[in-house]
């Protein structure tokens, strides 16, 4: 899906922990996230803790978008 939305001009940042399996399958820019269990969150961390990882995550995401790239390129 997300090489159709590139296709289409719209930029796609993939979350995943499976940065592998993202690679394989040809996603353009791969964001790492925590763990598969909670790609986006960490739920061992205080509530604060926690909006500070999902708001790292979040700029990381809005910077690949705003970067070129040509093969599947992870973005930590």
């Amino acid at each position: 899906m997300a090489k159709e939305f590139e296709a289409a001009g719209m930029p796609v940042a993939y979350l995943t922990t499976l940065d592998g399996l993202a690679r394989s399958v040809g996603a353009p820019r791969i964001v790492r996230g925590k763990a598969i269990t909670n790609v986006a969150g960490d739920p061992n961390l205080r509530p604060s803790d926690e909006r500070a990882l999902r708001k790292e995550l979040i700029n990381k995401a809005l910077k690949a978008l705003t970067t070129p790239v040509n093969e599947p390129t992870a973005f930590d």
